[in-house]
């Protein structure tokens, strides 16, 4: 049997609520898949808007 990683799951309903998030702010889900945005929001142990900001600052190197 083969090993999966640690991943802690996410509720559906928190990944309709980082889909909501993510489309008032103007971003598709093809552009950031919510699953993975409300993932990392629960692994920061952050909002929506600050896991947002956090990303922003990393994927521009601290330039936002």
């Amino acid at each position: 049997m083969a090993k999966r990683a640690k991943v802690k799951s996410v509720a559906n309903a928190e990944i309709r609520a980082a889909k909501k998030f993510l489309k008032s702010k103007g971003l598709e889900s093809d552009e950031v898949s919510p699953r993975k945005f409300a993932a990392a929001a629960k692994k920061l142990d952050k909002g929506f808007q600050e896991t947002l900001e956090i990303l922003a600052r990393t994927l521009s190197a601290g330039q936002v």
